[in-house]
């Protein structure tokens, strides 16, 4: 059922009337409907027709329509002693490379930061 959007006098604001604002709500709400399309098709904007779709949530439009299908559940306990599962931590591979003068210095991997702070030292000097 196709229903367009009441004639707007010029220069004033349109009253839509409820039911015709439920009707373009509750199309959006089917699977894969899209907003912006529905508007479109009813000639309002989209922007009011997000608001509509809040008032509708809010019950604002009358009792909502309850149409979405639940899922059964089974809750299961589960077992406490569960094993820790470690991550290997990836591996990061750097490389600093230091150009003084004809002096270069390539280092590559994690060094020992006692070890760089002399050399970059002496190489700075």
């Amino acid at each position: 059922m196709d229903t367009v959007a009441p004639a707007r006098r010029a220069g004033r604001r349109a009253n839509f009337p409820l039911g015709f604002k439920r009707q373009v709500v509750e199309a959006t709400f089917q699977p894969g409907a899209s907003v912006s399309l529905i508007a479109r098709e009813h000639d309002v904007n989209a922007n009011l027709v997000f608001r509509w779709r809040q008032q509708y949530q809010e019950g604002l439009f009358g009792p909502v329509s309850q149409s979405a299908t639940l899922l059964p559940v089974q809750v299961i306990e589960a077992p406490m002693d569960l094993p820790q599962i470690l991550q290997p931590q990836a591996k990061c591979h750097s490389e600093i490379v230091v150009e003084v003068g004809k002096t270069k210095l390539c280092i590559t991997d994690t060094p020992d930061l006692q070890t760089l702070q002399l050399v970059l030292q002496q190489l700075l000097r």
